[in-house]
């Protein structure tokens, strides 16, 4: 695609649309407009496209809305995920432009990387590493990715913001497209010891066999 000079590109690795299968929106319709890259290497990591070198496609604004426009015109709300969005520069330009075409504003983000903008109507963190309290804190809801085995730290973690926050979520990792059995029964295990302060995220597009 050609650009003009001034227009901000941005490493796209995938748009569609689809329901989100996590967290407090699960069932809800969403554009899903994933960013190529990453500043962790999470060896469980289920996406794998951010990191594929010839996944990698440069998209201006108004590439990105062209495409939007073309192809999901009626879905309202865009999510934008990753990879990782808040390790691209110019995000807030994205954000200010998708918001004057009228769409709802979700992110989803491990924390990790520049400040979060202004604009966006809903925020998750889902922390893979010690992330700065502000951002934790400015999150509408938090999804912490719990394995067969999580240490003491990040059940430590885990039950301070289950104290402090007040939309908590355990996803167990996966094994491909089923989550892992062991992940699952320790997830659950903390979600029904919790006294309600914990929600299980059960990742039901895998379920559903959709994207």
């Amino acid at each position: 695609m050609s650009h003009l000079s001034s227009d901000p590109i941005f490493p796209i690795c995938d748009l569609f649309s689809s329901i989100q299968g996590e967290g407090t929106w699960s069932g809800r319709p969403m554009v899903f407009l994933r960013f190529w890259g990453c500043p962790l290497s999470c060896s469980w990591c289920d996406e794998p496209l951010h990191k594929d070198p010839n996944a990698r496609i440069e998209m201006s604004i108004g590439d990105i809305l062209k495409k939007i426009q073309q192809s999901t015109p009626h879905i309202p709300t865009v999510l934008l995920t990753g990879g990782e969005p808040l390790a691209v520069k110019e995000l807030p330009q994205l954000i200010s432009s998708l918001k004057k075409t009228g769409k709802w504003l979700a992110m989803e983000s491990s924390g990790i990387g520049y400040d979060i903008p202004d604009g966006l109507d809903w925020l998750t963190i889902s922390p893979k590493k010690t992330v700065a309290k502000d951002k934790m804190l400015r999150a509408d809801e938090l999804k912490f990715i719990v394995g067969p085995h999580p240490s003491d730290e990040q059940k430590a973690d885990i039950n301070h913001w289950a104290a402090n926050h007040p939309n908590v979520w355990l996803q167990p990792v996966g094994d491909g497209d089923i989550p892992n059995p062991q992940a699952t029964k320790t997830a659950l295990e903390l979600v029904m010891a919790s006294q309600g302060r914990l929600r299980l995220s059960t990742q039901i597009h895998k379920y559903l066999k959709i994207p």
